[in-house]
């Protein structure tokens, strides 16, 4: 099992960040303007011996890869920003490194599927990066939408684009495989609507470049297989954050969106089941204040030695876990506080305490006891993976809701917006929750759905057919798939069953958004 660090490339100058944020940002300008924000906090961090490096030096990049060797860091996964039409930002170093051959810095890359955008942008709620609300200006005119970098993923021929620019790292000796196979990981895969198509596409692609595949890997993500994936990874501390921790609340002493005990999520990133294979991650600190002020998620407490001990159950419950890596957050995420590279305040501790943890588990030999049963595990693995599944649906519901009265509060409508382009022949897969408002709504004004979609047909259509995927489906300009799951899959079926165009419900409200 190898232990991989997540690597932010964010440290040098390029022209898009002196357009937004200011002329000569790059992460450090976040880092040095924090501040403290109630007694106790852990602000600003500052290096080792003010070492505010510039990752286009290759001493830089020396320095970090003798430091991981060091240390028992097996590599760095590389944040990839790769948008529309094939618009890169921030692709300097990695570019780099396959250049600097005499680096030993084994690497592979997630890439981070988002746009970026302001604050007000209509997109920051439901997929956006905002990257630092404490450096945009105020206000938006007119004829800004807030969105920095668009992303969208194309087609056969955006893939294979993306494919070809991917290929000579995959084929760098650094670069890291599992059985073969070159690691990618993909940030937010749900993000992405045509996901398998997409990874099918690489596969096939990655056969023909000599490679057995790709080993593919989502990010916080349930039911990878399902989705066309390799396996998927606990990123740390959000997906505990989002598990437990989804509220915020600007009530608590410290004044900012969440504050939260450090041994405390590190206990309930051990305590959690997970899913048999999965990657796991771990944390070394987390406080996103130098990037948003008092609107930020603040775990505070850290300290190299309770990271070390955490560290050493984490490493045993992930090879307990049969897990290929153990991903950290993070190598140098300084403005997240999330960096294993030496800082003022602790020196080296957290790398001596991460090195530690991994030599006492070799040392040792160590085959952990299970606390339970193999199949008191299997099953609560099991009742644990149907509750998150339930959880993140209904977190998909809310989300839809909350984007749909936005729309309704600025006056406009589906309906409007499909009879301006045209659709006359609409159908609705999906007559639950979602699906019964959108059919209402379209009744009240006039355009009503030619027929439903729905797995259980008893239910109580009134006039309107009802069909299954079992029936002939008649033909359609337009599905609108209101279930929050699974998308591709329905997409697929749907497919063979009726000539139509198949969008979710959460796309066109966005179309109408615009």
């Amino acid at each position: 099992m190898k232990v991989i660090a997540m690597y932010l490339p964010q440290f040098h100058r390029v022209k898009e960040n002196d357009a937004w944020w200011g002329k000569g940002f790059t992460e450090w300008m976040s880092v040095r303007s924090a501040e403290r924000l109630f007694p106790g906090h852990e602000q600003p961090h500052v290096p080792l011996h003010d070492n505010y490096y510039d990752l286009l030096q290759p001493e830089t990049m020396r320095w970090q890869a003798d430091l991981m060797k060091q240390y028992g860091v097996d590599g760095m996964c590389f944040y990839h920003y790769y948008f529309k039409d094939g618009r890169k930002i921030l692709e300097k170093p990695a570019e780099n490194l396959l250049r600097w051959k005499n680096i030993d810095m084994p690497f592979c890359f997630s890439w981070a599927n988002e746009s970026w955008v302001r604050s007000w942008s209509r997109l920051f709620k439901r997929e956006g990066n905002l990257w630092t609300a404490k450096f945009e200006r105020q206000g938006a005119d007119e004829t800004d939408d807030g969105v920095l970098l668009a992303q969208e993923y194309g087609g056969e021929s955006a893939w294979r684009a993306h494919y070809a620019y991917l290929s000579p790292f995959f084929h760098d000796a650094r670069y890291i495989c599992y059985e073969g196979r070159p690691v990618f990981v993909i940030y937010k895969p749900d993000n992405i609507p045509c996901l398998k198509e997409m990874v099918d596409c690489w596969q096939e692609l990655s056969k023909e470049d000599g490679f057995p595949g790709l080993y593919v890997i989502g990010t916080n993500v349930r039911r990878a297989r399902e989705k066309g994936l390799s396996n998927s990874m606990l990123q740390e501390p959000q997906d505990t954050l989002a598990r437990w921790y989804s509220q915020n609340n600007f009530k608590n002493a410290d004044h900012v969106m969440k504050s939260i005990p450090y041994d405390e999520i590190w206990q309930r990133i051990i305590d959690k089941p997970v899913e048999p294979g999965q990657c796991l991650g771990g944390f070394s600190g987390y406080d996103d204040s130098p990037r948003h002020g008092h609107g930020a998620v603040v775990i505070k407490g850290r300290n190299p030695e309770i990271f070390g001990r955490m560290m050493y159950e984490l490493l045993a419950k992930a090879e307990q876990n049969h897990a290929p890596f153990l991903f950290l957050n993070a190598w140098n995420e300084w403005g997240e506080g999330m960096y294993l590279e030496p800082d003022e305040a602790y020196g080296y501790q957290f790398l001596e305490a991460l090195h530690e943890a991994k030599e006492r588990l070799a040392h040792r030999g160590l085959k952990v006891k299970p606390v339970m049963s193999e199949r008191t595990m299997r099953a609560l693995q099991a009742e644990n993976s149907v509750l998150q599944a339930n959880c993140d649906r209904y977190r998909g519901y809310w989300q839809v809701m909350d984007q749909w009265l936005m729309l309704l509060e600025s006056g406009k409508s589906i309906v409007n917006w499909l009879r301006v382009h045209g659709y006359a022949q609409v159908a609705v897969y999906g007559y639950g929750m979602l699906g019964k408002h959108l059919v209402r709504q379209m009744e009240q004004e006039q355009l009503p759905p030619v027929y439903l979609i729905d797995q259980q047909p008893e239910k109580d259509s009134g006039s309107l057919p009802l069909m299954t995927l079992e029936d002939e489906l008649p033909a359609a300009d337009l599905v609108i798939v209101t279930v929050q799951y699974d998308f591709p899959a329905i997409q697929q079926k749907l497919k063979e069953k009726v000539a139509a165009e198949i969008r979710p419900l959460d796309w066109l409200i966005d179309e109408v958004l615009k």
